[in-house]
């Protein structure tokens, strides 16, 4: 029996599911357009032509397609929560208490209730924290249909913990089906309306922007708070030099001495929700709830566990860590903080890199503040620690310039500009020179 027969012989919804495979693999064959394409697109008229005569037979014949049976999409799917009924439409929600005492790893999250907003300002290099009531932050969190952002990103899941009376409330909004959005972005716009701060991980880059689109796609109107905190970028500059991916479940590894078990991969996300969509298996997205829940309630610990480094120095800590803490006070004009932490890394038996680097930030810090002795020996023990001879140019340069303004010692401002060509350049190293061999003829 020739195909075309056969095809005649099955039902027309049949037929279109043969009809979409058969194109779907002509276009993943890889072959180019050139080599391909004249053979695909007769393929495809075949297919058509063949569609065609089934549907003749099927009008003429009374044949009605059968249809596939679909799944209703209802509470029941999600074997927890609540359904409220808004409105704005249904919306789903999952709600979760945690008491005080509760730990991340060995982190309590009552301690994000006590943090000094101040220290919390100068870690985040953002001033406009300094004034926020943190007991109202918000700890957001979503998990989209996509990862790349766009207007095509959905957010499904949307995430929230903030304090009640001491304890942590987690409050998961789950989108059941697509069209249910706006109730979401409705409850969001309420809660972050009491909100004093929005504290996430990669917020500022993605969850925010993604939902400010989706809030003006289904008007919305959602204000964010005064500030937000990106504990990302805090981990970036505090931890990226000791590990190789500040990823928050390594994060939290890092700082709680948590480890999550059966944690669904982020990458993975996406497609669970999407075969849930088209009728899959809803077990998974349990794990994708646990998910969220797990990635706020360790917002709430990685919190006070950065503060509380950083308000105290504790000489047994990693060296790495107090240089980075160090860097992070000069950047946001800590001084004194800057330099109690660079002294304990350079004192802590570190590499020799670590110790120089050390060394070159007490220098920045008491050059800062205008303590010049202190500036002049950190740049001396910086130099006992150089190895080649850019960083060692590097140092001569700087104390040049201590011992030629500050000092008025112009013998040893020369000594020491005789090195700094590799950073200077000819000219710009010549006119050193030459100035410095001036002033000294001046004073004999």
């Amino acid at each position: 029996m020739r195909l075309k027969d056969k095809l005649a012989r099955l039902p027309h919804s049949i037929v279109q599911d043969v009809v979409r495979s058969e194109v779907v693999r002509s276009f993943e064959d890889g072959r180019s357009f050139d080599d391909g394409a004249h053979a695909r697109l007769d393929r495809i008229a075949r297919l058509r032509s063949m569609i065609g005569e089934v549907a003749n037979r099927a009008r003429h014949t009374g044949e009605v397609a059968p249809r596939s049976p679909r799944r209703s999409r209802g509470p029941e799917l999600i074997p927890v929560g609540v359904l409220h009924e808004t409105p704005d439409g249904p919306l789903h929600v999952v709600e979760t208490y945690l008491e005080p005492d509760h730990c991340h790893g060995h982190v309590a999250v009552r301690g994000a209730l006590s943090v000094d907003a101040s220290l919390v300002a100068k870690l985040a290099l953002d001033p406009k924290l300094a004034s926020v009531d943190l007991t109202r932050m918000v700890m957001l969190d979503t998990e989209t249909t996509g990862l790349a952002g766009g207007t095509g990103t959905v957010p499904f899941l949307i995430g929230l913990a903030y304090f009640e009376d001491g304890a942590l409330k987690v409050e998961q909004l789950f989108l059941r089906q697509l069209g249910e959005e706006r109730p979401m972005l409705v409850r969001l716009a309420e809660r972050l309306a009491h909100a004093s701060c929005i504290v996430s991980y990669n917020g500022k880059s993605f969850d925010w922007p993604l939902l400010r689109t989706r809030s003006i796609l289904n008007r919305v109107p959602l204000a964010e708070p005064a500030a937000h905190l990106d504990l990302l970028h805090c981990a970036r500059r505090l931890l990226k030099p000791k590990l190789e991916s500040v990823r928050l479940c390594e994060v939290e590894r890092e700082l709680l001495g948590h480890y999550r078990e059966d944690d669904v991969p982020g990458s993975l996300i996406p497609l669970l929700y999407l075969d849930y969509l088209r009728g899959g298996d809803v077990s998974p997205l349990l794990g994708v709830l646990e998910h969220n829940a797990s990635d706020l309630i360790g917002l709430a610990a990685i919190l006070p566990r950065i503060v509380s480094h950083f308000a105290e120095v504790r000489l047994e800590d990693d060296p790495v860590e107090h240089l980075a803490f160090a860097k992070v006070a000069l950047r946001a004009r800590d001084f004194e903080r800057a330099e109690a932490f660079a002294r304990a890394a350079a004192g802590g038996g570190a590499e020799s890199d670590v110790v120089r680097a050390a060394h070159q930030l007490v220098a920045a810090s008491s050059k800062k503040r205008g303590d010049v002795a202190a500036e002049l020996s950190a740049l001396r023990a910086c130099l006992e620690r150089t190895q080649t001879q850019p960083q060692a140019a590097f140092v001569h340069h700087a104390l040049a310039k201590v011992y030629e303004h500050n000092l008025k010692d112009f013998g040893a401002a020369h000594t020491h500009a005789r090195h700094t060509l590799e950073i200077e350049g000819p000219l710009a190293h010549g006119r050193r020179i030459g100035r410095l061999r001036r002033k000294l003829l001046n004073v004999s």
